[in-house]
């Protein structure tokens, strides 16, 4: 369970939002270098030469879909409540999944940055900025880290399998710009929300956990009051 981690660190929030604020800034501005720079990393990243990887493309844009984001959510909440009974976790992982769509969702609405029109490989609808199949695979890999990487004793295998959370995050912010569905900064934005709402995730997990376990864990609600 959570009750033993640390929240992220603060300097890493400060930069996430700072990412966020002046990437944000930057879209409303309508900075003509920030948009130079998206377009150029979207060329390099859908160049003909990379055209081969169209078909693994296609298919991490599918695993990492939004909706199924949501879906691997619940299962992790399931299995957290109902093989590990750790009830508390559960409802923090589903209310900080959820709570973070709709984040998401508000600040899309707030830039409302339309999508890249230039090679877009499949035709998406909505506004850009930021990407909810990066934000929400931040969230999915944060959770697979903290409830089954991190309790890991072997460290070798413990590095492997952080290894490669962050690869499947790259390979996810390498899709969305592969398949024209977002800017390199979408992606980027994306990241420093999930950042920061991770944190303040936790640090509402660490200052509810008593009240929420009195009533669902009572045990352990009584064990921790005293």
């Amino acid at each position: 369970m959570l009750r033993d981690m640390p929240n992220v660190p603060k300097r890493f929030v400060i930069l996430a939002a700072l990412v966020v604020i002046v990437l944000v800034a930057g879209v409303k501005m309508q900075s003509m270098f920030m948009l130079f720079v998206d377009q150029l990393f979207s060329s390099a990243v859908q160049s003909e030469f990379m055209m081969f990887l169209e078909p693994v493309m296609r298919l991490i844009t599918m695993i990492a879909d939004t909706k199924l984001g949501l879906i691997y959510a619940v299962l992790i909440a399931a299995y957290l409540w109902l093989r590990q009974g750790q009830r508390v976790d559960a409802i923090w992982v589903i209310c900080t999944m959820f709570g973070g769509a709709v984040v998401a969702y508000l600040l899309k609405e707030f830039v409302k940055r339309p999508r890249p029109t230039i090679a877009q490989i499949v035709p998406e609808t909505g506004y850009s900025m930021p990407s909810g199949h990066t934000f929400e695979a931040f969230l999915v890999l944060a959770f697979l880290y903290l409830f089954f990487v991190r309790p890991m004793a072997e460290s070798s295998l413990k590095k492997a399998c952080t290894a490669g959370l962050v690869i499947w995050q790259i390979l996810v912010i390498w899709s969305r710009i592969f398949m024209g569905a977002h800017y390199l900064t979408d992606t980027l934005v994306a990241v420093g929300l999930g950042t920061v709402w991770l944190w303040a995730a936790i640090m509402l997990y660490h200052s509810l956990y008593d009240t929420i376990a009195s009533y669902i864990e009572p045990s352990v609600g009584r064990h921790h009051q005293r």
